[in-house]
């Protein structure tokens, strides 16, 4: 029946187009929108387009400009007839469902145009109401034509997504039942279970607190005392002592770990090598210059300058012990970060730097910058009311982001040097805050004062090292041409053993035997596996990701799993069917090395990994895809392969496995 009603739609583009328009003009006209099913037509169209029976730019054409007439013409009704129109009809028939356009647009004035286009049965109502209301043409238009556009993108785009997968989701889709049934079960499950634990054990801990809380009370010392801050219902602050406490342990545990990982060489520092890489691969002009301006902002000069500044309305104001809290978090933070600087000697990922600073661990900006602007929106938001303290957080929060994240993209930090500064920070500023907020009671900051002090100082800073040194930050951060690869004489020899036995995966773990090592270029080896019978694997799509999901599908249909080596994917992947359920893979990587044959002094040497994929399918519901551990078969298949076609392999032995050298 679906598919006799696409043949017919497909034989009426026009038609179909002109319902569309239709449906997505009348849902917006006043009172009449209620009972027209807009979206849900557009949604179909958006459909229709996933099973190319419609166009996508007329569809949307179609879907905006219905959309932005209808609420134009809502508009014209509400602005030429004002309140005479809730007399006539249709509107006097609904008379609540005016009030409560009334009451949306009154509360949220000129966004209720764009935010009612995706709220039901107000979107057919607000615009009358804002032509009712005298809003002005000019704003009216132009909120009209964005909400338009959002809502037309909002319902086509999703019913692409499920067109495009329409055939196979109808194959799949007892099984999809049956996974989302499961997860349903296994949601609910656990939603039932955590009520239980919460009704069980809330009251345990609210004895235990409320025992330790009486005990603390009769008692005298520094442990009672800090229970007392941390526990006691009956103080508004100790709730935040104990978050900030909490984030203390947390913040100091992470440090902890990430300086181990950094220090033995752990997963994590494999993991930097490939954030690093992936960023650099991203860089482009434009985000250069804004993510060089973002790391001036987190400079030397323009953070001694907010301190400067708040010190100076702190000498001020008088506010000695806040002034001595304000100096303690900021000097300790930066003479520990250069002693572990010092201590560890780490390198960058790229030289930018001459001297101490030419070492990476911690990040000097990160650290400087979560402590300068952390613990000032301690001091800013403190008695200040909830909205204030959110807003306040969320500027520092996105400022630091900012600073931190210029630092990976620049290559001027590992992501390790930057987490343990963020996470060392953290814990820094939580210590801070909880003695300041203990110790230092009498003495209210003008928050005010204290904000515009240290944005004005920030803007002043920031603008001159943002003009005097752009051009000199642009030369030190510019992007480092990867170097060229070096040549390996003795590759046949012994070059080979200095190549990687194994794949080692992001957790640092020793996987799959690197089994081949190969000479010669991208082009050239797709060519010569092509030839026999190799193919490239099919891309994840949301075609393909369903694909699993039939117990019938081959294996050739199905893209081949991604593999990391370090942390980078493989720069070339082919595949060969066996049978309906198994397969050859080859992951080949590319080296810093190269060797010379006797058509070219200088060839690309990639190693890789070949192994047999077979497919197994639990209970005929998913197909998942299994490396088989007999990776010697997998790779003398490729061997034989290759030698039927007059390629030279040589075979090596490492490590009880076979190591075949392509060439």
């Amino acid at each position: 029946m679906l598919q006799n009603l696409i043949d017919t739609l497909a034989q009426y583009p026009a038609l179909t187009l002109g319902v569309v328009f239709a449906a997505a003009l009348l849902e917006a006209v006043a009172v009449i929108g209620i009972v027209v099913p807009g979206s849900t037509v557009v949604f179909a169209a958006g459909m229709l387009i996933g099973l190319r029976v419609l166009d996508p730019w007329l569809a949307g054409l179609a879907a905006v400009s219905g959309a932005i007439l209808g609420d134009g013409f809502s508009y014209w009704l509400g602005r030429r007839y004002h309140a005479h129109l809730r007399t006539m009809w249709p509107l006097k028939a609904y008379p609540a469902l005016y009030e409560s356009g009334r009451a949306y647009f009154a509360q949220n004035n000129g966004k209720s145009v764009f935010l009612a286009r995706f709220l039901g049965p107000l979107r057919a109502m607000v615009p009358v109401i804002a032509g009712m209301s005298d809003m002005p043409l000019a704003r009216f238009t132009i909120v009209n034509v964005l909400s338009a556009i959002a809502w037309a993108a909002a319902h086509l785009l999703p019913g692409v997504l499920f067109g495009a997968s329409l055939q196979l989701a109808g194959a799949v889709s007892s099984r999809l039942v049956i996974l989302v049934a499961g997860l349903g079960a296994t949601a609910w499950l656990c939603t039932v279970l955590l009520r239980l634990l919460h009704g069980r054990l809330w009251p345990i801990i609210t004895w235990q607190r409320d025992r330790m809380v009486a005990w603390a009370r009769t008692r005298s010392g520094v442990f009672s005392r800090a229970i007392l801050s941390l526990l006691d219902p009956e103080r508004p602050e100790s709730f935040g002592l104990l978050l900030a406490a909490l984030v203390l342990l947390g913040g100091g545990w992470l440090f902890l770990g990430i300086l181990e990982d950094v220090v033995t060489n752990d997963p994590l520092v494999r993991i930097d090598h490939m954030v690093f890489m992936a960023l650099q691969s991203l860089r482009t002009a434009w985000a250069d210059q804004v993510a060089i301006m973002a790391t001036e902002l987190g400079s030397a000069t323009v953070a001694l300058t907010v301190i400067g500044a708040v010190s100076v309305l702190l000498v001020f104001k008088k506010f000695w012990r806040t002034l001595a809290y304000w100096l303690v978090a900021v000097g300790f933070s930066q003479a520990l970060v250069w002693i572990l600087k010092a201590t560890l000697g780490r390198a960058r990922p790229m030289a930018m730097y001459e001297g101490a600073d030419r070492f990476s661990f911690p990040s000097g900006h990160a650290a400087s910058s979560i402590v300068l602007y952390g613990f000032l929106a301690v001091l800013l938001s403190r008695g200040k009311s909830p909205g204030f303290r959110l807003g306040i957080t969320l500027a520092a929060a996105v400022l630091i982001a900012l600073i931190s994240f210029s630092r990976l993209y620049l290559g001027a930090h590992w992501l390790s040097d930057v987490l343990a500064s963020l996470s060392l920070g953290t814990a820094w500023v939580a210590l801070l805050s909880m003695v300041y907020l203990q110790h230092v009671q009498d003495e209210r900051l003008p928050a005010r004062g204290l904000t515009l002090t240290a944005v004005g100082a920030l803007v002043l800073a920031g603008t001159v090292v943002i003009v005097t040194r752009q051009a000199a930050d642009v030369a030190r951060y510019a992007p480092v041409p990867a170097p060229l690869a070096s040549v390996m004489p003795d590759w046949q020899a012994e070059g080979w053993r200095r190549l990687p036995a194994r794949r080692t995966d992001v957790g640092g773990d020793a996987e799959e035997p690197m089994s081949v090592q190969w000479v010669g270029t991208a082009d050239g080896i797709a060519r010569v596996l092509l030839a026999d019978g190799w193919h490239r694997p099919p891309p994840w799509t949301s075609g393909a990701t369903l694909l699993w999901l039939l117990p019938t599908t081959d294996v050739d249909q199905l893209p081949v799993l991604a593999k990391l080596h370090l942390g980078e994917p493989p720069a070339l992947t082919l595949d060969k069917p066996l049978d309906p359920t198994q397969r050859l893979v080859l992951r080949l990587w590319a080296t810093s090395f190269r060797v010379a044959t006797e058509t070219d002094p200088a060839q690309p040497l990639w190693i890789g990994t070949a192994t047999l994929e077979r497919l197994s399918r639990p209970a005929g519901i998913v197909t998942i895809a299994l490396t088989d551990q007999d990776f010697s078969a997998a790779s003398t298949q490729l061997a034989q392969d290759l030698r039927q076609n007059d390629v030279a392999v040589q075979i090596r032995r490492r490590d009880m496995l076979d190591v075949w050298l392509v060439q």
